[in-house]
């Protein structure tokens, strides 16, 4: 919940101030940038890549800020993105773990290395490169 709060609230603050920015820096002398709202949807349009070309940036402070709000755009978005997924896949391997009894996570179940020896946790199929072949010990 932390972290989806954090993506929204970085989303919102990237609109936000990018709007804002753009608006101050165009609202003089364009006449597609008369209110806060056009800045938004030209900023909202802008960080999608759909950019439909019906607003435009006339001054160089507009099209210097668009060049940091498209940058800032592909940085912030992807590494939020990435971080919500990661959070999202703790609570789920933190969930399957609950069902666990103490004896499961005990350290006689584990090998040296820290991995859960106890076979309930992975496919029947898949083995531990690191355990030797019982067979021949390679």
């Amino acid at each position: 919940q932390l972290q989806l709060s954090r993506v929204i609230l970085s989303l919102f603050t990237l609109l936000s101030v990018s709007a804002g920015l753009i608006y101050a820096a165009e609202h003089g002398v364009n006449p597609d940038m008369d209110n806060y709202f056009s800045a938004l949807y030209f900023t909202l349009t802008t960080l999608t890549t759909v950019g439909f070309g019906d607003i435009t940036p006339v001054t160089f402070q507009g099209k210097l800020i668009v060049s940091g709000t498209i940058l800032a755009g592909v940085t912030i978005i992807p590494a939020q993105a990435a971080a919500l997924v990661e959070s999202l896949m703790n609570a789920q391997v933190g969930t399957e773990l609950l069902g666990k009894t103490d004896d499961t996570l005990s350290p006689e179940n584990q090998q040296p290395n820290g991995i859960n020896n106890d076979n309930k946790m992975l496919p029947s199929s898949s083995v531990d490169a690191i355990t030797p072949c019982p067979a021949c010990g390679a």
